[in-house]
């Protein structure tokens, strides 16, 4: 299953911490194991064969149902076995922890596992069945019929600036100082860069980061500004800054779910996406931010 995720034997036994060798010796067993071959070996690059595909599909059924066992034992009201799920790195460092201690609390037999990434790798992902399902920044395009997308609560968009600047303007801020850019290869980043231009700002960028945490460091070290979701959490930035709205009509980046059309884990997400909502409500009031959405 690794190897058709990856791509590649090389690329498989570097994800499972193996060699290539102990990989290609794996499927060489499985091979005489199952008596037929399930890989194309006259390419440059080894692919799986239509006997490979269909022991691949009959494997992660099993895999599916395997996962499924504790549920079939578990209360009606109760989560439990295997459930992984993606969130973008804004999320991880946001309100994740606190929701997975409420799903710990609630359902201590569940285990959830989560994988990092960008909105569309993560989406991505869901789509090829290799997570069951992902919180991301609203889709900047309509997604295919099998995926669903479920808003949950949005985060303002703020300028973000060294400590002395309170005085200036937004607009002031952004064409005065050099101007750090949340990359446009991150949804959240294309939502920054269409407001600014639909508002006309001209900036000055010096640089480019998916981390929001490198963003509000380098701005609190006097390097320059940025525009940036405002995270319903204690602490939303990792460092002393000037925080002022973006605009007098505020903007939301909106965070949801991404799952697939009839999942076996649509309970399990429902209260995920609920737990979400609560969270998320909860910590903005606790620390006097305004968000949209939550319960």
């Amino acid at each position: 299953m690794t190897i058709a995720s990856e791509g590649s034997f090389a690329a498989a036994a570097d994800k499972l911490g193996l060699t290539q060798s102990a990989v290609s010796l794996q499927m060489k067993a499985l091979e005489e194991e199952f008596r037929t071959e399930l890989f194309d070996r006259t390419m440059r690059r080894p692919a799986i064969n239509a006997n490979g595909r269909e022991l691949l599909a009959r494997a992660s059924e099993v895999v599916r149902l395997y996962d499924l066992l504790p549920e079939a034992v578990s209360e009606p009201n109760d989560l439990a076995g295997s459930f992984t799920f993606g969130a973008v790195n804004t999320i991880m460092a946001g309100v994740l922890p606190g929701v997975l201690r409420r799903l710990q609390n609630a359902h201590p037999r569940l285990q959830p596992r989560v994988v990092s990434g960008l909105s569309a790798e993560l989406v991505h992902m869901v789509d090829r069945g290799e997570i069951d399902a992902a919180l991301v920044s609203e889709p900047p395009a309509k997604l295919d019929p099998d995926l669903i997308w479920t808003g949950l609560y949005g985060e303002p968009l703020v300028v973000v600036a060294p400590k002395g600047c309170e005085a200036k303007t937004d607009v002031q801020l952004l064409q005065e100082l050099p101007f750090i850019r949340f990359s446009r290869s991150a949804w959240a980043g294309r939502l920054i860069h269409k407001s600014i231009r639909r508002r006309q700002i001209k900036v000055n960028q010096c640089m480019e980061t998916d981390s929001l945490e490198a963003i509000a460091l380098m701005v609190s070290h006097g390097l320059g500004v940025s525009v940036v979701p405002l995270r319903p959490i204690a602490d939303p930035f990792p460092a002393p800054l000037c925080v002022i709205p973006f605009g007098e009509n505020t903007v939301f980046r909106v965070i949801g779910m991404v799952s697939r059309v009839g999942s076996v884990h649509e309970k399990t997400q429902d209260v995920l996406a609920e737990m979400v909502r609560l969270t998320a409500a909860e910590s903005a009031r606790n620390n006097g931010i305004t968000i949209v959405g939550g319960t």
